[in-house]
């Protein structure tokens, strides 16, 4: 029964993504793009990965490299590349191309999850992060009550606190305390100053920081706060809530 459940999963999983360019189709994209020669060399040598979808009249390009992720885009003639988001004039929403995730690694990066709801979404959320701080602000009971929510911490380099209120949060002993804490902290609470790691803790926290990298850099998240409903599908989250 359960090789059933898990089977069903998967073929569920790859309903929800959207058909990868064969290698030769992804060639012949790249090269139309004045990117490529920058890239080509690094892609030989399998220093960037990249991987394409086709949709809504674009190819939607993802690049990884050691230093993050990110998408760009080339039209269906292949006369312009674009880099940046493209927006959906109707809803606001940008276009993405929902690429194969592997969910091992999206779920051992879920730190803790809160919420009382049946829908399950995945929310990346940095502590120190001002539009983080907005989503609590906005939708902070909404949440609890409707959706159980799966929270993969990532502390932005740029923001000089981050990993030390994430040390805080990590610290407490059940995910309703993390999650507490980390409300709090959005929330303007500056108790996290008062906490003080040992070398232990630190490194254990690290590694737990690290996966939550991994399953960031795996969903293609490119800032904080992002939201993902179940099937991994980035979500708006000033939508959450709305009414249609």
């Amino acid at each position: 029964m359960k090789k059933i459940i898990l089977s069903l999963g998967i073929i569920a999983s790859l309903f929800a993504s959207d058909k990868l360019l064969s290698q030769k189709k992804l060639n012949e994209v790249l090269k139309s793009s004045l990117i490529y020669p920058k890239l080509s060399k690094d892609i030989k040598k399998g220093i960037v990965k990249v991987r394409g979808v086709e949709k809504d009249g674009f190819y939607i390009i993802n690049i990884k490299t050691p230093r993050g992720v990110g998408n760009i885009y080339i039209t269906k003639d292949k006369k312009y590349t674009i880099i940046g988001n493209i927006l959906n004039n109707k809803n606001g929403q940008p276009l993405t191309g929902n690429f194969p995730v592997n969910k091992k690694i999206v779920e051992k990066g879920v730190l803790f999850t809160f919420g009382n709801g049946k829908k399950e979404i995945y929310l990346v959320t940095d502590p120190q992060c001002p539009f983080c701080r907005m989503m609590e602000k906005e939708k902070k009971g909404f949440l609890n009550k409707n959706y159980k929510v799966h929270v993969i911490l990532f502390p932005l380099p740029f923001h000089k606190y981050a990993k030390a209120m994430s040390y805080y949060i990590l610290a407490a002993k059940t995910d309703q305390e993390k999650a507490k804490r980390l409300q709090e902290i959005l929330g303007g609470s500056n108790e996290w100053k008062n906490f003080h790691p040992t070398k232990a803790q630190k490194a254990k926290f690290d590694k737990m920081l690290e996966n939550s990298k991994k399953a960031v850099e795996e969903l293609g998240a490119r800032g904080t706060p992002t939201v993902y409903d179940k099937n991994f599908n980035k979500i708006n989250w000033t939508t959450l809530g709305a009414k249609k």
